[in-house]
């Protein structure tokens, strides 16, 4: 009732505004847009939909296909007080030329239910069929009032908030955040205000990715203010309150309305300082402090096993964030500068606004997009059959960006766009020398980052491991570091990174871009590092074809014991050998992490005529790893990638302008392999027939049948990728 109450007041506020200023101009409406066609080739042969990667079900990914989008833009100037805008947008989603103008399919269901893949849903349903949507409808007003400057009424990307708190909505969805937004200053813009009311994206913001049954008054306020006294040094302030809400089941006298009861609350404040102290030094200082809690009548109060998915924790929690900059800028004189970052993300700093891509929130390059998943294939759940890679071997082209959230959004994006990645619970420090002289630029990273989160069985011992307050996703096993799997149960971990960029322009005909780069990356992690937490009594599995005994051993007073994830093997006999089918967790070197990364680059780029500029670069992987042996399996769900990794990128761009339009170019080539280590202790198996066919293996190659029947295969893999992707923009 007070959250109605407040919105109501805030829109009669804006009415009366609106119904004080007379037109003075006449309404004009202009209409522009774009058209923005695109091409993708690759080998691998999936038309679920016209982007690489998304792990949203039902909607599809591919790497093959051709469609076309338009958006109209409208805007009108009604008075000097009142805009309007707005587009009028198709989406390419699943929208192939094949579908013929959206008949490509059935269609003759109910829009919008069960799969939609490829486009076969046909006319009737938004994923597949060629219609316009209404996007971007915004009123802007002006009023000429002390107070406000400008009052926003719909849509808004909410790019002029903090990314920490509440962060700008990225490119694909920046048109469908809308809320109330007012701006304003005094002083002579010596201090400024942002103020929003934000309705709540339904789709993600919340518990479990929604905001739950009711939703139209799920709501966040934001309001950021900004001090400038001097040119010596500015503060920002800012502080966010989000309000998920459902109806209270237990309210049953409807006679004076129905009351609310909480889902998901989420307060985020912090400040931001900077300070000038002379033209070589700046200074920089974040903090934040974030408050969340779920309710558990209508949200999960835990999350069973070792697969949860959700962009928040369950329960109440609270936390800090922490960042600190210092900038040299050429203190020398001789082109050198300096840039040095601390930070400090707590395990349990929760952001459910924060900036989910587009935005990034530290100095690091972080890891690279090429190894994005578990596996060295990039397949989320590689061992088992039907559940083909989503992005592909090649991953994403270039680093990581960084943002404090689990809730990363890596979703309808193609391979030549950047992964995001999370940084929760990273803290350490970053190194970055700068040099710049003439046609030559150098630019060097250390850092060092230990983790919030390196702790045993979550935490908290007192509880079952296979029951936890923190959504783990895909979980944090594989060549990289998977983008949204901050948590673990057991984790031990600390990282390295090492980086050094070059470009320089060489002078010979119009002028060569070179550029290259060495990235370094050493990574350990002990994981389960207390024998309190083995799973089973010591000599509970003597071996020479001896069953194990099940003793399992018990971490806490309640009997819990990590027995219920890392179940032991039976006794199996292949080709007249008798031994465990993988092997009993009686070590704590069972699930060891030790990552060597090299990553090497080199490029070139030339104008080869006034308007067509092209690139080629090589990219050159070779990664040692030890992720853990048979006992531990990659958490049961994922393929082992213990072994040693190359991969080869080889990546041509180009792009030319044909007066208003533009057509790109980006064919890239992946080849590698991978030489699987999985270690000792356990019987090889063979792949029969089923299961090759199932996990698309060779007959008779070696492997190994995990705890949930999944294959990990021993035999070395050669990959082999192409794709390639063009596009044509027009803007009129």
């Amino acid at each position: 009732m007070k959250t109605s109450l407040r919105f109501a007041l805030v829109l009669a506020a804006v009415a009366l505004m609106a119904a004080g200023s007379a037109a003075e101009a006449q309404q004009k409406l202009q209409i522009g847009g774009n058209v923005y066609t695109k091409f993708l080739w690759g080998t691998e042969r999936v038309d679920g939909s016209l982007y690489n990667f998304t792990t949203i079900p039902s909607e599809g990914y591919g790497d093959t296909g051709q469609g076309t989008e338009i958006e109209l833009l409208l805007s009108a100037k009604v008075s000097k007080w009142v805009e309007i805008s707005g587009r009028l947008k198709g989406r390419f989603n699943q929208n192939f030329w094949t579908n013929f103008g959206g008949f490509g399919g059935g269609g003759v269901g109910d829009p919008g239910s069960g799969d939609c893949l490829g486009g076969d849903c046909g006319e009737f349903d938004s994923r597949s069929a060629q219609y316009l949507k209404v996007r971007g409808m915004t009123v802007l007003l002006t009023p000429g009032y002390s107070w406000v400057d400008t009052i926003t009424i719909g849509s808004s990307d909410f790019g002029m908030f903090n990314p920490m708190v509440h962060g700008k909505i990225r490119f694909i969805d920046r048109d469908n955040g809308s809320g109330i937004i007012f701006q304003g200053s005094n002083a002579d813009r010596s201090v400024t205000y942002d103020f929003t009311r934000f309705s709540l994206p339904r789709l993600w913001a919340g518990p479990e990715f929604d905001t739950g049954d009711f939703a139209a008054l799920d709501s966040a306020y934001t309001l950021q203010l900004g001090i400038s006294p001097s040119s010596s040094y500015d503060l920002t302030l800012i502080g966010t309150y989000v309000n998920d809400t459902e109806i209270d089941a237990s309210d049953l006298n409807l006679d004076d309305g129905r009351d609310l009861r909480a889902r998901f609350r989420n307060s985020v404040y912090g400040a931001v300082l900077n300070v000038y102290a002379s033209n070589s030094v700046d200074l920089g200082l974040q903090y934040y402090h974030s408050e969340s809690q779920t309710f558990s009548d209508f949200a999960p109060s835990s999350f069973f096993g070792l697969s949860g998915f959700s962009p928040v924790p369950a329960g109440k929690l609270s936390d800090d964030a922490l960042i600190g900059d210092v900038g040299l800028n050429d203190p020398f004189g001789n082109g050198l500068s300096f840039n040095l970052q601390y930070f400090d993300i707590g395990s349990d700093y929760v952001s459910i606004l924060a900036a989910r891509r587009e935005q990034d929130v530290l100095l690091t390059e972080g890891f690279d997009g090429a190894f994005a998943f578990p596996g060295p294939s990039n397949a989320a759940f590689g061992v088992f059959g039907g559940n083909p890679t989503r992005i592909g071997y090649g991953g994403w082209q270039g680093n990581a960006q960084q943002v404090a959230t689990i809730n990363v959004d890596n979703e309808f994006t193609d391979f030549d766009e950047q992964l995001a990645e999370t940084v929760i619970g990273w803290k350490g420090f970053t190194f970055n020398p700068v040099y710049g002289s003439g046609s030559l630029d150098i630019s060097a990273e250390y850092t060092y980052i230990d983790y919030n989160t390196n702790w045993q069985a979550f935490d908290d011992p007192t509880r079952p491991v296979d029951s936890s307050i923190y959504p783990v996703h895909e979980l944090d096993t594989g060549v990289g570091h998977n983008f949204r799997s901050a948590y673990a149960p057991f984790q031990e971990k600390e990282t390295e990174i090492l980086a050094l960029n070059f470009k320089y322009l060489l002078d010979a005909g119009k002028g060569v871009d070179i550029f290259g780069k060495v990235k370094f990356i050493d990574e350990t992690d002990k994981r389960l590092d207390d024998s309190n937490f083995l799973p089973f009594a010591a000599g509970d599995c003597p071996g020479g074809g001896v069953a194990c005994a099940n003793n399992a051993n018990a971490y806490n007073a309640a009997g819990n014991s990590t027995s219920a994830i890392y179940g032991n093997p039976p006794v199996i006999t292949v080709n007249g050998v008798t031994g465990y089918q993988w092997k009993p967790f009686d070590s704590l070197a069972d699930d060891d992490r030790d990552m060597d990364y090299k990553m090497y680059q080199l490029g070139a780029g030339y104008q080869l005529t006034n308007d067509l500029y092209a690139s080629l670069q090589f990219e050159r992987y070779d990664v040692d790893l030890q992720d853990g042996n048979t006992a531990f399996q990659a958490y049961q769900l994922h393929e082992i990638a213990s072994g040693d990794h190359t991969k080869n990128k080889l990546i041509l761009k180009a792009r030319y302008v044909l007066g208003g339009a533009e057509i790109g170019f980006n064919y890239e080539y992946n080849e590698g392999t991978f030489d699987p280590d999985f270690g000792t202790g356990f019987v090889v198996n063979f792949a029969d027939e089923g299961t090759a066919a199932s996990v698309n293996v060779p007959v008779g190659s070696p492997g190994f049948f995990g705890r949930f029947g999944g294959w990990n295969s021993l035999a070395e893999r050669d990959f082999d990728q192409q794709r390639f992707k063009a596009y044509v923009k027009v803007q009129f």
